[in-house]
């Protein structure tokens, strides 16, 4: 695949779940016959790493869509898989209205998406609808590499190919500010996390993707870690967190 040359589009729906780690280990005995690790996701270890780079506006504009609790609201990211940027990178829109989810995104080579995340209102290094629409929400709303976020994830997906069903295992989420004009390379010694419950308990962040009717059986496992689910995102949680730490501290203002 060039990059550059393919526009993705999902659109699903998400359940998110802020689980202890020992309730989610008995709920993975209740899929062990119907859903598997993604085979993608395995070729980069069982302990994938993914990197976002959000935007965002000086007022952060987006951050407060999701505080206010606006049921059309949206995201920009540039996402990468690896501790730092090696390969292609994906420039995607992700937009919730209501409990449904859209992703539009673009693949864009290394060198290309460097030059794009330092000036978002440079020309485009190829004419591509979902680039184009970055651009486009990117410049409206005077959005700027706001915070890089990582977590380490497994992915899993059902075994039956004829059912689209996923679901996502993130811990270790971690937060830094951005540093120009290499905005998409994270300093290791800048990371912050997001804990989730305590040593005692301990939590991951699962996430629960399904088309149109959900299988009985993804039922059964939502059922199980009901009484943990959150509307939760990183990149909120991340930015909340900046807004407070004495060492990065953000102006919302």
């Amino acid at each position: 695949m060039r990059a550059g040359t393919v526009t993705q589009t999902f659109e699903r729906y998400e359940f998110k779940y802020w689980a202890p780690l020992r309730r989610l280990e008995s709920g993975l005995k209740l899929l062990s016959d119907v859903m598997k690790e993604d085979e993608v996701a395995l070729r980069a270890g069982t302990s994938q790493v993914n990197t976002s780079l959000y935007f965002d506006s000086p007022h952060f504009f987006f951050l407060e869509q999701h505080l206010s609790g606006a049921p059309d609201r949206i995201k920009l990211r540039t996402r990468y898989y690896g501790e730092r940027p090696t390969g292609d990178c994906f420039f995607e829109i992700k937009r919730r209205q209501g409990l449904v989810v859209t992703k539009r995104r673009a693949v864009v080579a290394l060198v290309e998406a460097e030059k794009l995340v330092s000036d978002l209102t440079g020309p485009l290094p190829v004419q591509h609808e979902a680039l184009e629409a970055f651009q486009y929400l990117a410049v409206r709303c005077a959005a700027r590499p706001a915070l890089l976020v990582r977590a380490r994830r497994q992915a899993f997906r059902a075994k039956d190919p004829a059912v689209d069903v996923r679901m996502t295992i993130d811990r270790d989420i971690a937060w830094q500010p951005t540093r120009a004009p290499h905005y998409l390379v994270p300093e290791p010694r800048h990371w912050r996390g997001i804990e989730g419950g305590d040593e005692r308990q301990p939590r991951v962040l699962v996430e629960l993707k399904f088309h149109s009717a959900r299988p009985w059986w993804l039922g059964q496992f939502a059922e199980h870690l009901a009484p943990w689910r959150v509307s939760f995102s990183k990149y909120v949680a991340s930015a909340l967190a900046a807004r407070t730490d004495p060492f990065f501290t953000m102006d919302a203002a």
